[in-house]
């Protein structure tokens, strides 16, 4: 440890603080820290014990707190801006309202901490544990949080009050363990989640706008309301039905009429009937312009009463291949038509649409997961996500419309 330099100026040195808290601490007299008003900034605390330390509202702007013990402590509303605190021991401690926008968390023991509204942009928590603690209104934009543990067990909630959005838009959080958290209504835009497990989370309302999910293991996660726009959910697992997952926005389909052999085109359809109204027509109008009429000619209207009846409208028939995916369906073969469904395919049953003029717009986070029926055989969605239009040619990728 080192000799617990501070800036001077302002009551007794950090040195002779850090043993007056250590007597406090044993019973033994002394002060509790840092009732002496000592300057904190840049100080060298490292390894340093501050267990119960009342730090309330302090500057601690780039302090080393390198394995410092602050289990307890009281740290609400102080600036630890650029501070080091890897390795840092800081279970149950009160950051709440803290700055500590480009610390050094690296490793470090949050544990049951409370960060309820606390700062932490561009910080570093990579490898930290944050099982238990409380989040509510925090800011992790873009924070490193790669490989963090947060337990399974959500944080206890604001009593009397629902969850208060927290955000995490554009953080790091490749490989976090998130099982069984509570994300409701996080902000997680641009967030990079992959190979996270996010199992049983509950992530109800959150926004996960062009977030990276590939691989990351979904299985039984609360999902409803969750923006998943353009979010990459290559390999995402979801071996199980999301808890809660949205049932689709069309009523259920009449059933489609068993057809032999393949269905038949509208084009080839509208050609048959030309067709046989131009046999029919012939048929009467010839031998008549030829002066020798048939004495039984058959009505024109007759003839019109044998043609087949319109053709089936086309359906579309959504199945899940393996895990399925996420899928957001909109009319017209456009994404500014109607919304018909936001939602996760997957198990046995497929999702009816009724291709209507223009088709259907589709974003696909796992298309590898789909496979579409217009009633020729199954056909498969190709790539990572994108955009799709399944109309009566078939399946195409429209990346960008």
């Amino acid at each position: 440890m080192g000799g617990f330099a501070g800036r001077p100026g302002r009551g007794t040195s950090p040195t002779a603080m850090l043993r007056a808290h250590g007597r406090w601490l044993g019973g033994r007299g002394g002060r509790r820290a840092n009732r002496g008003g000592v300057d904190l900034e840049g100080a060298d605390l490292h390894g340093a014990d501050l267990r119960r330390a009342d730090l309330t509202g302090e500057n601690l702007r780039g302090a080393d707190l390198r394995g410092a013990r602050l289990g307890g402590a009281v740290l609400s509303g102080a600036d630890l801006a650029g501070a080091d605190l890897r390795n840092a021991a800081l279970a149950g401690a009160d950051l709440g309202g803290a700055r500590l926008t480009g610390a050094r968390l690296d490793d470090a023991n949050l544990a049951d901490a409370d960060l309820r509204r606390a700062v932490l942009r561009d910080a570093d928590l990579s490898g930290a544990h944050l099982s238990g603690a409380r989040m509510a209104g925090a800011d992790l934009a873009r924070a490193n949080l790669l490989s963090t543990t947060w337990g399974d067990r959500p944080p206890a909630e604001e009593d009397g009050e629902g969850p208060v959005p927290f955000s995490m838009a554009g953080a790091d959080l490749r490989g976090a363990v998130l099982s069984g958290y509570d994300l409701r209504a996080a902000d997680l835009t641009d967030a990079d989640l992959t190979g996270a497990d996010l199992r049983r989370a509950d992530l109800r309302g959150a926004r996960l706008f062009r977030a990276r999910l590939e691989g990351a293991l979904l299985d039984g996660a609360r999902l409803e309301d969750a923006d998943m726009g353009e979010a990459d959910l290559r390999a995402a697992s979801f071996a199980a039905r999301p808890a809660g997952a949205p049932a689709p926005a069309t009523p259920p389909a009449a059933p489609r009429p068993a057809r032999a052999g393949a269905a038949l085109r509208p084009r080839l359809v509208l050609g048959a009937a030309l067709a046989l109204g131009c046999a029919a027509a012939l048929a009467v109008g010839l031998p008549a312009y030829l002066g020798d009429p048939p004495e039984n000619t058959v009505p024109a209207s007759s003839a019109f009463a044998t043609a087949p009846a319109s053709p089936e409208p086309l359906r579309l028939d959504l199945s899940a291949v393996g895990g399925g995916s996420w899928v957001e369906v909109h009319a017209g073969g456009t994404r500014e038509g109607r919304l018909l469904f936001s939602g996760f395919v997957t198990g046995d049953a497929p999702h009816t649409f009724p291709l209507g003029e223009g088709g259907l717009w589709l974003r696909a986070g796992n298309p590898e997961g789909l496979s579409a029926d217009i009633g020729e055989g199954a056909m498969a969605f190709d790539g990572s996500t994108g955009n799709f239009v399944v109309d009566a040619d078939g399946v195409r990728r429209v990346d960008g419309g």
